[in-house]
């Protein structure tokens, strides 16, 4: 928390206590008001002094008519969609998941409130999380500027001094309550006067006549009444004539009361709504005034909403900055709403919109049905049935599935083609298994669109590498790396912090660990081929070993890329701020599933360059999912961390310490761009031994033409400089007095020109030169990049762009996170040499 400054007569707040928690709460003064009351609370407010005011409005706020309208607009807020965007208008999720809190419902309720009591305080608690307290409004002194300690005592906390403290209102500004009061107050005292109308009137009377000459039955008559119970009774001669007259000319007598507590409640919600018919039915009930109304009440709404909105961006941010959190060049945002879409509309959309299959399991909570589950509905058979019949390979195709071959591109059909004559080679391969006659039924069938039977439906025994298993296995950890684990203790302190080098070098990373697995999984699915005596034997198998890797195990890769990436930005983030954070807290999420080893760091506290940090730093082991929560220096008081440092030193020697070093998160990994080790990849040492294990992945594997078909398609020639090559760098963007380029990520690809001459004998620098143009558009807009397998380390990055009269390659390096930079750029000579440049990965093709 921020330090506070001392106003006269005013205690000094510890830093560990909340100001909330120090104020002294006394129960309003309740009594019978009349607008007496309130006009002189009115005058005492004028004067600077509000109890008696606010008071009377606590007291009146038990009305229920007030009350409702009160929430109803509050509600109208709270119950809008709001989100965070950064300066782009993305979304920042860290910020989002904090909206959802009841702290936040807590915050905008506290900002709603000013618009009824023309102020309102709270206080931010920043110390375990994101925690808002409400502060009495009675002790808000607008006039000094503090929170009084006690309302009837004008000493206090200065909130000026608190960044932890939001006080909102206007000195003579005493909110809608104000015009409301009377209302309440005469509504008030009607029902007590009615009520004592009621005791007196409301009770049936009795009437007893007797004979005027008659005085003794007079006395027995009002004996008999008395006796009879405590009703009201009249005795009165049989010759008297009695008349009541109502004073409400149409014969109620409730009529008047009835009128007057109408027009009370109809003020009280046009203060506060603007209207009435939305909260009570009008005597007409007109359907179409009713929507006027409405309108009305949608009117203040809105201006609710954009006062709240500017609230919280132009008070509520600055504070959320100065703790740290991810604000900066962001705004909150109340999204207008959206119409919610029927089944039927969401069908229909479904025919021209790929809608992802988790919005419409997660939007109508069905649970999604596992691969043995029966399906309901129209795709319902009975159990035991195939929704797929089979087919066997050897019998014609139906006239339905020529009609849709025939329907296809050609290259559709070329593919279709390959992949059925594997499973006729598939059949032949099985055919001599007894278990295969008659059971054709398990077979694969062309019509099965699951990735994993497509991945099976490949392989032959002999399959070096699948194109579509790299691609998927890739493009979600890619993901990953955007995917931020939130928290609520850290939610501030993740930090969208990345160098292009680092982010680069952490895609490349991916890359190489995709390829890496993806070469381990089709190795054991060939094994599995080759070792199986029947079809349904090696589909089970095959089955379940793809289940394992595109499932169970890329779940787990996919949550610790997710830290991995989410623990470097923290990490930079936290490094900015140990100016302000000199201490971190190591912190695990204590629900009953930590590791025993990661209890014993709980609550760990160092100095935030302490040297352990390089090796405790989280996360630390699959799918960890500890954290840092930084601490400023008052906030350790009392902490030993002599003895802190011992408990780390232990662990470090422990056994435990060991397994996790092994598994090769020994190490800070946010200094890494590496989110899986060298010895954690599939293939271990995998980037050292790629050039062999892929040296057959080619153009050819991924059905692309050769250098001089794709020239044929280009619609250009090759631009060409005709300046000094120094010229043109000097005319490059720069960065730290590095010259860089720009990749198709929009990312800086540095360029150091002496660097490059060096590496160059005099007729290459004279024959490349003038492509430098040319190479600035390749790295700018490349038909293909490739991760090459001419590197020792699988880390260099082929642009190649192709033009009318010439290919062009630049070739671009990525190391240890911290280089990117373009080595050189060429004419590409088109021979078998020059093949090279696209043997490996293919990472981007086109448009794609």
């Amino acid at each position: 928390m921020a330090r506070r400054k001392k106003n006269t007569n005013t205690p000094v707040k510890k830093q560990e206590n909340l100001v909330v928690n120090q104020v002294i709460i006394k129960a309003p003064l309740r009594k019978t008001s009349d607008v007496s009351e309130w006009r002189n609370a009115l005058s005492g407010a004028d004067n600077g002094h509000i109890n008696r005011l606010y008071d009377l409005y606590e007291d009146l706020l038990i009305d229920g008519i007030l009350g409702d309208a009160m929430d109803k607009r509050i509600g109208a807020v709270t119950n809008s969609e709001l989100t965070f965007v950064d300066a782009k208008g993305k979304e920042v999720e860290a910020i989002t998941d904090i909206i959802d809190t009841a702290a936040m419902e807590e915050l905008i309720t506290q900002i709603m409130h000013v618009r009824f009591w023309g102020r309102a305080a709270v206080e931010f608690d920043f110390m375990n999380g994101f925690n808002v307290y409400e502060l009495p409004k009675k002790h808000i002194n607008l006039n000094k500027k503090i929170i009084q300690l006690d309302a009837f005592n004008e000493s206090g906390f200065d909130y000026e001094a608190d960044d932890n403290i939001l006080v909102l209102g206007k000195k003579r500004d005493f909110g809608l309550f104000l015009k409301t009061a009377p209302f309440a107050i005469y509504k008030r005292g009607g029902f007590g006067d009615y009520a004592q109308w009621l005791e007196l009137f409301g009770m049936p009377q009795r009437i007893g006549k007797y004979n005027s000459y008659d005085t003794e039955s007079r006395r027995l008559l009002e004996q008999a009444m008395e006796n009879a119970g405590s009703a009201p009774y009249l005795v009165v001669p049989k010759e008297a004539e009695i008349e009541t007259i109502n004073n409400t000319g149409n014969g109620n007598s409730g009529q008047s009361f009835n009128d007057f507590r109408k027009a009370c409640n109809e003020e009280l919600l046009i203060t506060i709504l603007g209207q009435t018919l939305t909260s009570i039915q009008g005597d007409k009930g007109a359907r179409s005034l009713g929507e006027v109304h409405k309108l009305v009440e949608e009117g203040k709404n809105k201006s609710d909403i954009r006062f709240v909105q500017r609230i919280l961006n132009g008070k509520v941010l600055p504070i959320l900055e100065k703790r740290g959190f991810p604000v900066s060049g962001g705004r909150f945002v109340f999204p207008k709403a959206t119409k919610d879409l029927e089944v039927s509309e969401v069908v229909s959309l479904s025919e021209i919109l790929d809608i992802p299959a988790y919005y419409l399991y997660e939007k109508y909570a069905i649970p999604e049905p596992s691969a043995n589950d029966q399906i309901a509905g129209k795709q319902a058979l009975p159990k035991g049935e195939d929704n797929n019949p089979p087919q066997d390979p050897k019998q014609p195709k139906d006239k339905k599935e020529e009609k849709i071959e025939q329907s296809d591109s050609s290259s559709l059909e070329r593919s279709v083609e390959a992949d059925r004559n594997f499973l006729i080679r598939l059949w032949d391969f099985f055919a001599y298994a007894p278990t295969l006659m008659g059971a054709a039924s398990n077979h694969l069938t062309l019509n099965d669109a699951d990735l994993n039977d497509r991945i099976i439906g490949r392989i032959d025994g002999s399959t070096s590498f699948d194109i579509e298993l790299f691609d998927y296995i890739s493009q979600n950890l890619l993901k990953a790396l955007d995917d931020k684990p939130t928290r609520l203790a850290d939610l501030g302190f993740t930090y969208q912090y990345q160098s292009d080098a680092f982010r680069t070098a952490q895609e490349l990373n991916i890359f190489q660990f995709s390829a890496a697995k993806s070469l381990e999984e089709i190795t054991q699915l060939n094994q599995l081929y080759r070792e199986s005596k029947s079809f349904e034997e090696f589909y089970k198998k095959s089955t379940e070993l793809c289940n394992k890797f595109n499932k169970v195990w890329q779940q787990t890769e996919y949550a610790s890329a997710t830290n991995t990436s989410s623990a470097a930005e923290t990490y930079n983030r936290l490094k900015k701020k140990s100016h302000i954070f000199p201490y971190w807290e190591y912190r695990t999420v204590d629900d009953g599933r930590v590791r025993p080893e990661h209890v014993k760091l709980h609550g760990l506290i160092l100095p935030a360059n302490d040297p352990r940090w390089n090796k405790i730093f989280p996360p630390n082991g699959w799918k960890c999912r500890c954290y840092i929560v930084p601490k400023l220096g008052a906030e350790i008081e009392g902490v030993d961390l002599k003895e802190m440092r011992k408990r780390a030193d232990e662990y470090l020697e422990s056994g435990e310490w060991e397994k996790v070093d092994k598994q090769g998160f020994g190490i800070n990994r946010a200094l890494l761009p590496e989110l899986f080790r060298a010895n954690q990849m599939y293939i271990n040492k995998f980037p050292t031994r790629a050039g062999k294990l892929l040296s057959s992945i080619n153009y050819q594997t991924y059905r692309l033409g050769s250098y001089k078909q794709n020239r044929a398609l280009a619609e250009s020639n090759a631009l060409r400089y005709e300046g000094t090559l120094e010229n043109f760098v000097d005319s490059l963007p720069k960065e730290n007095e590095l010259s860089y380029f720009t990749d198709y990520n929009n990312r800086k690809v540095t360029f150091d020109l002496e660097l490059w001459k060096k590496g160059h004998k005099p007729n290459k620098v004279k024959q490349r030169s003038p492509f430098i143009k040319s190479a600035k558009e390749t790295l700018l807009n490349p038909d293909e990049v490739w991760i090459t397998t001419s590197s020792n380390n699988f880390n260099e990055y082929a642009f190649i762009k192709y033009y009318n009269d010439v290919s062009i390659v630049a070739i671009a390096e990525v190391k240890e996170g911290t280089v990117y930079r373009l080595k050189t750029w060429f004419p590409v000579a088109e021979n078998k040499v020059t093949k090279r440049y696209r043997s490996g990965v293919l990472i981007k093709k086109g448009g794609n």
